[in-house]
């Protein structure tokens, strides 16, 4: 991945999430929730990068399933409305 955004995760020195060119196409856009071990050196098992479309349909689907707690929506909402006022 040719990382474009890093969101550092602030309660661990190991885990961020990354966004940017996917690894089997530049054209394609993706996201990767990034582990590093103990060492510094990069977890691939606990590193998935997944197409930002797939990513997106997996929130949906999640949505519509009841997978995310109504406190989860929102929050959602609230992040959303918050970035459409900007």
């Amino acid at each position: 991945m040719n990382v474009q955004d890093k969101y550092p995760n602030p309660n661990t020195a190991h885990h961020s999430i990354e966004w940017g060119e996917a690894t089997w196409d530049e054209d394609d856009f993706s996201i990767r929730n990034r582990y590093n071990t103990e060492d510094g050196k990069f977890n691939r098992s606990g590193s998935s990068e997944v197409p930002w479309e797939d990513f997106k349909l997996m929130i949906h689907q999640s949505i519509q399933r009841g997978h995310f707690s109504k406190q989860d929506i929102a929050n959602l909402l609230k992040d959303m409305a918050e970035y459409i006022a900007k």
